[in-house]
């Protein structure tokens, strides 16, 4: 592909990401995982700290990874300016209520969400930041987990990855 059809397809991914960000099913689902930086931490979690969230502070996150509780917030938000929202975005994982300790460093929300959907009779997922053609288009949406899951599987090609983050030497993206 040439940069202008990259540009088209990154345009109609986001799209279809902040739709599915305000709760939409309509291009896929969207589901909460655990993140290469914070698996190693899950059974730690007891909470979730974040920044202010579209203008309307921290998001009640539990250990539960309730995506409806991200859709929630983010359809309060206008669905133009969802996805830059969800970049700038972070989410830590935190081993008590009061969100005071704080077991990794702030990680970007994409990070921590999977989408899936399809464009052109090609299926694209967002995994980590990061979109991946995963080939032709197959029936149904992607899976909706909250438990930790390994990494895309290997022959994804990555058309787009988000720069907001840089692991640290302690994490992994």
């Amino acid at each position: 592909m040439n940069a202008i059809e990259d540009d088209t397809l990154l345009t109609a991914l986001e799209r279809r990401l902040a739709a599915a960000l305000g709760g939409s099913t309509r291009f896929g689902r969207l589901a909460l995982r655990w993140p290469t930086a914070a698996r190693r931490r899950a059974a730690d979690t007891v909470a979730f700290r974040t920044n202010d969230v579209g203008g309307y502070g921290p998001v009640p996150l539990d250990r539960s990874l309730d995506v409806t509780v991200i859709t929630t917030r983010f359809a309060k938000i206008p669905e133009f300016a969802r996805t830059d929202e969800l970049k700038q975005s972070r989410l830590i994982p935190c081993a008590d209520q009061e969100r005071e300790e704080l077991l990794t460093a702030p990680i970007p929300m994409d990070h921590w969400l999977t989408f899936e959907t399809t464009v052109a009779g090609r299926s694209y997922h967002l995994h980590e930041g990061r979109w991946h053609e995963t080939g032709p288009s197959r029936s149904g949406y992607a899976r909706p987990t909250n438990a930790t899951s390994p990494d895309p599987k290997p022959g994804r090609r990555v058309i787009w990855s988000s720069t907001g983050w840089a692991p640290t030497a302690q994490t992994t993206s």
